[in-house]
């Protein structure tokens, strides 16, 4: 008690605070409550925007998420249709892809394309179908999976200069093969394929090239 007597006289009298210390006391306070408020919603923001980015590190490395242009191309079945247009000179044909049409030919070749092909030259083979004759010079027998195409023998094996292409080669009556070449069966089931070639159909007149 000794000790207390001692602080209470060093202190002196107690003096009551004013209104003045009253304000600042209670404004110090305020300021106070606001910054430990904001760090707390500080907080919690920080910590949404780390879940967040578990999240698509998640999503993206190890679930079927993928954003932006990761995304694999959807591959679109393919879907025979009749094909109602004007028959070209070399081959008539029975149905096409849909959304797809005879972009060009000529006595010796046809090119069918989609619709909204890009390029719209129907010399340029790229992403569309050639159809056309083995070549006078051509005198080989093509090689791959044997098929039957509507009753004529049918061989199909890889287009060169695409890995994802087919060549179907149908032998004709007159001993001449009929080349059906595909640049992306992507969609595309062997049967689609014999369909579509068992639908195509040479002319008389039509010309065989020299190479």
């Amino acid at each position: 008690m000794d000790l207390h007597d001692r602080l209470d006289r060093i202190a002196g009298p107690a003096a009551e605070p004013s209104a003045a210390e009253v304000d600042a006391d209670l404004a110090r306070g305020r300021r106070a409550l606001r910054r430990r408020r904001s760090a707390r919603a500080l907080g919690a923001s920080a910590f949404a925007v780390a879940a967040l980015a578990v999240a698509v590190t998640y999503g993206t490395q190890g679930g079927p998420i993928t954003i932006g242009d990761n995304a694999p191309a959807q591959v679109v079945a393919t879907r025979l249709v009749a094909y109602e247009g004007e028959q070209p000179q070399g081959f008539t044909i029975d149905k096409v892809p849909a959304g797809w049409e005879i972009q060009g030919g000529d006595a010796g070749t046809l090119t069918i394309a989609p619709e909204n092909a890009a390029n719209k030259s129907p010399h340029v083979y790229i992403d569309k179908i050639l159809i056309t004759l083995q070549s006078k010079s051509d005198h080989s027998t093509p090689t791959g999976t044997q098929l039957d195409v509507g009753g004529k023998p049918g061989v199909l094996n890889t287009a060169d200069g695409t890995h994802v292409g087919k060549n179907l080669w149908v032998k004709q009556p007159d001993g001449v093969w009929m080349l059906v070449q595909i640049w992306d069966t992507q969609g595309w089931t062997q049967q689609d394929i014999v369909d579509f070639a068992d639908g195509i159909h040479v002319q008389p007149g039509v010309v065989r090239t020299l190479d």
